[in-house]
């Protein structure tokens, strides 16, 4: 399940600073992007709320459903493009993002987010009062022509949730957690694709990545 803890060609060490999941929920939960803390709300209550760094940076996250619980995140590509100075200045991302990089690896950088706050978006619907045994979490984005594109996505249940050590949260603890991972086959193309790209881009800059070599994903693919 690659997409879940990291990029599926896993080559996120080039360019992402948040190699622990420690960094994620600072990035997820109401000290960094500002999703609310659930210990004092009740399910379902909103897992991000719209006045915070996540939201401006273009995340959005919904109930599809409550019974059984159903959660959707989506990036918005264009704002999340727009506000990568400010990710770049925030530490979530390092200088090597240059304009051209990004503009070549679009879908590269977004499954690096998601996998980044993931954790923090999970952590706070679990905890929330009277939160389900299980939930299904739906990972989209949204492209320049409006169109919205699958991602990966996953169940999760309240017991796995509740067997992680959430002060200690250590990069890879999703990756054993959750459950029914499934990669949409066309995003998981492009994101490797694109790897390959930011890959050859660094090594031609001089910049020579500590890239591990490809595997396939565990988790299932859509068709």
């Amino acid at each position: 399940m690659p997409s879940l803890t990291r990029p599926t060609f896993p080559a996120f060490p080039a360019l992402f600073h948040g190699a622990l999941y420690g960094a994620a929920l600072c990035l997820a939960l109401s000290g960094g992007t500002g999703v609310a803390h659930a210990a004092s709300t009740t399910y379902p209550a909103p897992i991000m709320g719209t006045e915070t760094t996540a939201h401006a940076w273009g995340i959005d996250t919904r109930f599809a459903q409550t019974v059984p619980c159903q959660v959707e995140m989506t990036i918005n590509q264009s704002v999340f493009m727009a506000h990568m100075p400010e990710m770049i200045q925030a530490g979530l991302f390092n200088t090597q993002v240059t304009p051209a990089l990004q503009k070549q690896a679009p879908r590269y950088l977004m499954n690096t987010l998601q996998m980044d706050v993931t954790p923090g978006f999970v952590h706070t619907l679990f905890t929330q009062r009277g939160a389900p045994a299980r939930c299904h979490f739906a990972w989209f984005y949204t492209a320049p022509d409006g169109t919205r594109h699958p991602m990966v996505s996953f169940d999760m249940t309240r017991q796995a949730h509740d067997r992680i050590d959430w002060a200690h949260l250590r990069f890879g603890d999703m990756l054993t957690a959750a459950q029914n991972p499934v990669v949409d086959r066309e995003f998981d193309v492009q994101v490797n694709q694109e790897t390959i790209d930011v890959t050859i881009a660094l090594s031609r800059n001089g910049e020579m990545p500590d890239l591990p070599t490809p595997t396939s994903a565990t988790g299932s693919r859509a068709p």
